[in-house]
């Protein structure tokens, strides 16, 4: 009986390298992890950054912080980074510098991606479709208030220039857990 067991502890210990289960398809790939990085990176300056102008609904604020973050992706920091867009509390488009999107204060709240990163503790992340139909990847992370959200900051990526630039398949992203 112990040859038996010995066998089987043996088999159940490396079925996974037989299953294919070593790791997340996004582990494999450095460029992913280097996108994770500077995607979590930049999220975290403009949320320490718009954590104080949110509190006080200080749209002017905000919009200089975006306008300066801009300017800094123009001096190639982008990577991919096109677009932000900040959502208040409720969800509603409070500044951003995206076309149509910012023409008026919609409501994003029902949205998939919006509605769990207002609810969640985290935020969320996902692909979506501009108006003229090309593919987008957006990363929302909240924005802290004191024991809640004082809103979400949109990271919105070209999925075309992602993948050309920085070796992120839509698979690779969709996958990735982001810490922020």
């Amino acid at each position: 009986m112990t040859g038996f067991y010995r066998t089987l502890i043996s088999l159940l210990l490396t079925l996974p390298l037989f299953c294919g289960c070593t790791g997340s398809v996004a582990s494999k790939n450095p460029s992913v992890t280097d996108f994770s990085k500077d995607v979590e990176t930049t999220a975290r300056r403009m949320v320490g950054a718009l954590a104080e102008p949110m509190s006080r609904g200080d749209r002017d604020a905000v919009g200089r912080i975006l306008a300066a973050e801009r300017k800094a992706l123009g001096a190639g920091r982008g990577g991919g980074l096109s677009q932000f867009i900040v959502l208040d509390r409720k969800g509603v488009v409070l500044v951003c510098d995206v076309p149509f999107v910012c023409d008026d204060a919609r409501d994003y709240s029902r949205t998939d991606l919006v509605s769990r990163a207002l609810k969640g503790k985290q935020g969320s992340h996902g692909k979506l479709y501009a108006s003229n139909n090309k593919e987008m990847f957006l990363v929302l992370t909240p924005i802290p208030a004191q024991g809640e959200k004082d809103g979400l900051l949109g990271l919105l990526f070209d999925a075309e220039t992602l993948t050309r630039e920085r070796k992120v398949t839509e698979k690779e992203f969709l996958a990735m857990k982001f810490s922020i």
